[in-house]
This record gives C-alpha cells, structure tokens and sequence, in this order.
C-alpha cells in the first residue's frame, strides 16, 4: 500500500480508479460482504455522504463520530438544499476487523451505517493517505487532549482483548466524500490526523450543491 496520496487530497480519482473502487469489497458488522458500489449506486436520485474513519479505536475520530451523528441527523440531511433533489444517506467506513462494528457503534453512538475495508484496500483505490502527522494536535472536534486520547484508546485496546490489536492501521487517514448518481462530486482526503471536515463544513457542502453554487472546500466535478 502507497505511503502517501499519489495527487491532490482534493481532486476525484480517475474514471478507472472509481470503477476498480465500486468492484472492491466492504464489509458489514456480520462478516457479509458488500461491494463500495452497491452503497453508492443506488436506483433514482439520491446523495450518499461517505466518511472515511482513522482506526476504530481513534478517540479524535470517536469524537468526530459523535460530532456528526449529533448534528447530522437524518431528519437535518432530509431538510437541507440538497435533498431537494432526491434522499441524502450517509455512511461510515472503517479499516479495522469488522467484529469490532457493533461495539463502535455502541461506544459513539453512531447513526449511520457502518461498513469497514479491513484490507484497505479502497482507501488505496481512492489515494487517501497513510500518516500520523499533528498526532499530537487534537482537532476541533474534541475536547480531548493527546495524551489523555493515547491512554484511552489504550484501555479501549486491552479490554478487547485480543481484538484490540485489529482496530485498524495507526496511520491510515480518510476523507469525506460525497456522490450523486454514482458520480464523485466532492472530494475532502484527509492530509493529517486531525483533518476531518466538521459537521458544519459538511451541511456547508450540502447546501452549496443545493443552491448549485460552487462549494469553498475542495474540488466538484462539473
């Protein structure tokens, strides 16, 4: 797996890479297998959000969690300027074992649907990059320290046993992306640890493709 992002963390990848990441396999809290593809295109009009999470045991990226699926609700994305023209889902996509879906969901309070790509392998596909860079800065989104973080996500480790050792490479960031119709129409790859897009800059996103204005973060298709 490449060690950094080949391009710009935001242009879309390439028609192929796209199609190769469709094909690749997920899978979901059971153990069942789910094509990237069939969560993305879906029949009729309809927005799918996907972020990309670090490890399952990242207390930033458990706080980010909590941060969207607290102020991301179903009921906001369906009332947003975007939804105008058809459903908005959002999904959630780990790199760990997926064994470990259900707890993470339990501990964040997640509202979404989880799905994890325990090989990497669409992370790789779409060029996201493997880093710790400002592991040591806490991003917006937590109130928690980086020192404290390391120890919680350490007893969070020894109390899943060895199950804890599968949380998911360190150092494999993510990204937000959003798609419509199967095309890639936004594109947030994460350039360091704490880099997620806010859930306000998300809803930014949201109501500029909307309105059909270009957005201020990151690049769009036309």
């Amino acid at each position: 797996m490449a060690a950094s992002i080949t391009r710009s963390p935001d242009i879309p990848p390439s028609a192929t890479d796209l199609r190769d990441a469709y094909n690749l396999q997920l899978q979901s809290a059971s153990g069942d297998p789910v094509s990237f593809g069939d969560l993305i295109l879906e029949k009729g009009e309809i927005t799918t959000i996907v972020v990309f999470i670090r490890h399952f045991f990242c207390v930033y990226d458990q706080d980010y969690v909590r941060s969207v699926s607290h102020h991301l609700t179903d009921s906001v994305l369906q009332t947003t300027p975007a939804a105008a023209g058809g459903p908005i889902q959002l999904i959630i996509i780990g790199c760990g074992d997926p064994s470990l879906i259900v707890p993470y969901v339990s501990d964040t309070d997640a509202h979404f649907p989880v799905y994890s790509d325990p090989d990497g392998k669409v992370y790789e596909k779409l060029h996201m990059e493997r880093t710790v860079a400002n592991i040591m800065r806490p991003p917006v989104y937590t109130d928690v320290g980086f020192w404290r973080s390391m120890g919680m996500t350490l007893r969070q480790m020894v109390g899943r046993g060895w199950k804890g050792l599968r949380g998911g490479r360190w150092d494999q960031n993510g990204g937000e992306w959003v798609f419509r119709n199967g095309r890639c129409r936004f594109v947030h790859r994460m350039e360091s640890v704490s880099d997620h897009l806010t859930a306000g800059e998300l809803m930014r996103i949201l109501e500029r493709r909307g309105s059909g204005d270009e957005v201020a973060l990151g690049k769009v298709e036309d």
